[in-house]
């Protein structure tokens, strides 16, 4: 008897049909207010991101542009579809899509914004010569526009990226004292973090 597919129902609909998946794409776009359909297609596209990522690559551009429009619902799935993608990407197509993703750091919304530090992490994993690159812009937080708690709460996901690379980073002291800084913030959840990435790195 044959193994039952890991992909859900709407999933392997859209990888067995190029015009299910299209509407799929379709329904991220700022057009699109239904928020139903949106998590649900959203869901089936992850899911596909994940088991079969040859069918969205071809798709990247499309991706890509949904990060430079709309509000924070849009560009959402898009932050995530593209760092589920990035261990597939044979091409390096998220190199000519780094800044546009990275920017993100500094969007309007503090809840893109630190999502995109979360996803960090699996990105700077799955692309090892990225670390550096990645870690600058993860340290420039501080410039970004946001008040000074929330600006924390985003540097508090930074943190898990950094330490998933501390061991191989050239930017150890410079992490380290990002971390300190964020010891008298306002924000809790920051300041455990920070104490919990100076603890499992020695100087806590």
């Amino acid at each position: 008897m044959p193994s039952a597919s890991p992909l859900p129902a709407l999933a392997r609909k859209a990888a067995e049909d190029p015009a299910v998946l299209d509407n799929f794409l379709l329904a991220l776009s700022p057009q699109n207010k239904k928020t139903g359909v949106r998590e649900r297609t959203f869901k089936a596209l992850m899911a596909l991101a994940g088991h079969r990522p040859g069918l969205l690559l071809g798709h990247w551009t499309e991706l890509t542009k949904i990060l430079a429009r709309g509000g924070a619902f849009t560009k959402y799935p898009a932050i995530y579809l593209i760092a589920a993608l990035v261990p597939a990407d044979r091409e390096r197509r998220f190199d000519r899509s780094f800044a546009a993703f990275y920017n993100r750091l500094d969007d309007d919304a503090v809840s893109l914004a630190a999502h995109t530090a979360r996803l960090a992490r699996p990105i700077a994993e799955a692309r090892p010569d990225l670390e550096p690159r990645i870690t600058r812009r993860l340290l420039a937080l501080e410039r970004t526009h946001f008040d000074p708690s929330r600006r924390d709460l985003v540097k508090s996901y930074a943190l898990e990226a950094f330490g998933a690379t501390f061991d191989r980073s050239t930017r150890r002291a410079s992490m380290l004292s990002f971390a300190r800084a964020m010891l008298t913030s306002r924000s809790l959840r920051a300041v455990k973090a920070a104490r919990a990435f100076l603890k499992a790195h020695g100087t806590g």
